[in-house]
């Protein structure tokens, strides 16, 4: 269960957005048994936040943490899921007696794949439009609600990579959005307050006993489209070519031929060579968690975790291994393949 996700969707604050890319706070729970037996552990970092549980874990166990993403709904999700929320009985009951009809103004919501009114009803959409506005004046909390409810009464389905649009029967607006905000107003994990910046990997700069983290997988999946719809509506902008230029490079189209995949890999390879650099001299004596996938390429198997690890000895660590890890099956193109997924520990 440590590299599902699922496990976090029965846990209150953890389940405040189904997150697939994630993995369990038992994964945490595991690097933190294993690093105990060597240091103590009095601060934790995630280069690659995330949806933040690495933060959030950090914080039920009252552990100082640090943590960055570039992605600005990464930042906003983790943010959001690590604050000391203190709402009153007043602020519930603005949520309650909310009525959209009053909201005297609305946003223009750009999303750069088709217009995204193709996404919801008329009428759920109207409200998104009109709520969006609402809670420009609140706070994160209830933005993330709002984003929370906007994809679950969306036509959206992500298909591993691709966003598809299949209508069907919806409810309203209105009331989902009103049923989450209301619940995570009432949840909170107190402990030591975590850290966030919204800031690339490469610029982590914080030193720490360990890292926990997950990198992006080299695969076809832009994040920055599969996400596309949330970044939407975090920050109501219209190009995200920045952020794409400063995301690490794992993003390998569908379409591309055999002789392409090799540079593409290759870079990623360098860019993670240079994280390890850093991370070495951030840990101090620390450890290292890298949770990460091999990759299946046009039907080609890539041992991406012994490659990451033979890098990890160049920029300095010992004792890199294999902790835990799990065979995943997938269907490409109908075709069922197997891939490992790996936890890694090294010691610097």
């Amino acid at each position: 269960m440590m590299f599902n996700y699922l496990d976090n969707l029965k846990r209150p604050v953890y389940n405040w957005y189904p997150y697939k890319e994630g993995f369990s706070w038992r994964l945490i729970d595991r690097c933190i048994s294993l690093a105990s037996q060597y240091i103590d552990i009095h601060s934790i970092g995630d280069p690659f936040v995330g949806s933040g549980t690495t933060l959030l874990r950090a914080k039920e166990l009252n552990i100082k943490s640090y943590g960055v993403d570039i992605s600005p709904f990464a930042y906003l999700l983790s943010y959001t899921k690590t604050r000391n929320w203190n709402f009153s009985e007043q602020d519930i009951q603005e949520v309650q007696e909310l009525n959209i009809e009053d909201i005297d103004g609305e946003v223009e919501i750009f999303f750069e794949l088709f217009p995204l009114s193709r996404a919801f009803s008329k009428s759920n959409y109207k409200m998104l439009k009109k709520l969006r506005y609402w809670v420009e004046t609140k706070t994160e909390l209830h933005l993330l609600a709002l984003i929370r409810a906007a994809m679950e009464v969306s036509y959206i389905y992500k298909d591993g990579g691709v966003i598809r649009i299949r209508k069907r029967n919806t409810p309203s607006l209105e009331s989902i959005f009103k049923k989450h905000l209301i619940r995570m107003m009432n949840e909170r994990i107190v402990g030591i307050l975590p850290e966030v910046e919204m800031k690339s990997a490469f610029e982590f700069d914080r030193s720490v006993d360990i890292i926990i983290t997950s990198p992006p997988y080299l695969n076809n999946i832009d994040y920055t489209k599969i996400y596309g719809v949330e970044l939407a509506l975090t920050t109501l902008r219209r190009d995200y070519s920045t952020i794409r230029g400063r995301m690490m490079s794992s993003f390998i189209r569908k379409d591309v031929d055999s002789d392409s995949i090799l540079p593409i890999k290759t870079k990623y390879l360098e860019e993670s060579f240079e994280l390890f650099r850093r991370f070495r001299d951030l840990l101090h004596g620390g450890i290292l968690f890298y949770n990460v996938s091999n990759s299946i390429i046009n039907g080609i198997y890539y041992e991406i975790d012994v490659e990451l690890m033979r890098l990890m000895e160049e920029a300095g660590f010992r004792e890199v291994k294999i902790v835990d890890s799990i065979v995943r099956k997938t269907n490409i193109n109908g075709k069922l393949y197997r891939a490992r997924e790996s936890l890694i520990m090294a010691r610097s």
